[in-house]
């Protein structure tokens, strides 16, 4: 499986989801970033080594690859994986076996290969940089992910699921207004969701409630509107998709307006129902 999108774009969160999902949620994920490890080292940490294999190796080591057997192993920023390497994992993949260096024995190693990367792997290819076998064994699934502000709608679920994470490590409640949640829906995020994560846990951490509002991530409140606190830790009714889900829908609309000039039948037409439609929501919404 290939993921691929820009920088922060949320791609080891959609490989978390994918890995909780599947028939091996019950066995860990292994993540290694391919750009963080010095080329020498990086195929003792993949596919492990044996004592005395080479300087250093004082001890046997299993490797990220046997370790994630009958699990998940993220191999993020593949496209920096060097040449050899490459040729390395290929064999794996067709074979379904490992070798530690240094060891003269094989070992079946049973994983699912989710790569992660944010550059383009066909240009690679056609540079000579990435293997072309590797590629299309990689490229089974082929899953594209957009830049944040291309996908607003997927806003409320990640400040949810970043809340709770947030809440869980500082042992204390986090919530957020809807004037909040309608702020962060209509930033642009051009860091994406590691921009989004890292704003909800400074927020969490710097304030002295954990109710958190417009002010306290400092974006311009744009899309602001006023409501109840929803409880983003799992505790109670607030945490229901629909009470979020309206939110989203009360500030897509004010933003609507707002492009429109106030010209509800413009509005309409940007917002892609009709007009009959958004008069309804604006009654609903108390938006008249």
């Amino acid at each position: 499986m290939l993921l691929t999108g820009v920088s922060g774009t949320g791609k080891e969160v959609f490989a978390q989801a994918i890995h909780r999902m599947s028939s091996r949620s019950s066995t860990g994920l292994e993540a290694v970033n391919c750009a963080a490890i010095p080329e020498h080292l990086l195929e003792s940490e993949l596919f492990g080594h044996v004592k005395g294999a080479f300087t250093g190796a004082t001890a046997d080591r299993l490797g990220l690859v046997a370790e994630a057997d009958g699990g998940t192993l993220l191999l993020d920023e593949i496209g920096e994986m060097p040449m050899p390497l490459q040729a390395t994992l290929l064999r794996f993949l067709e074979g379904g076996e490992i070798r530690r260096v240094g060891d003269e024995r094989n070992r079946h190693v049973d994983i699912r290969l989710i790569a992660a990367t944010a550059k383009s792997l066909e240009a690679a290819v056609q540079q000579k940089e990435f293997r072309d076998d590797l590629y299309y064994r990689l490229n089974v699934v082929h899953i594209h992910i957009p830049p944040l502000r291309e996908r607003p709608e997927d806003v409320p679920a990640l400040v949810a699921h970043f809340a709770q994470s947030t809440a869980r490590r500082l042992n204390r409640q986090v919530s957020i207004t809807p004037k909040a949640l309608a702020m962060l829906t209509a930033h642009h995020w051009p860091g994406n969701v590691r921009e989004l994560r890292n704003a909800i846990e400074r927020a969490a951490v710097l304030s002295e409630t954990g109710r958190l509002d417009c002010s306290d991530f400092g974006l311009l409140a744009s899309a602001a509107i006023d409501g109840p606190t929803f409880d983003l830790n799992g505790n109670g009714s607030e945490m229901a998709l629909k009470p979020q889900v309206e939110a989203l829908e009360r500030a897509a609309i004010s933003r609507g307006l707002a492009a429109a000039g106030g010209n509800r039948r413009e509005a309409a037409k940007l917002l892609g129902v009709s007009l009959r439609t958004l008069f309804y929501k604006l009654r609903r919404y108390n938006l008249v």
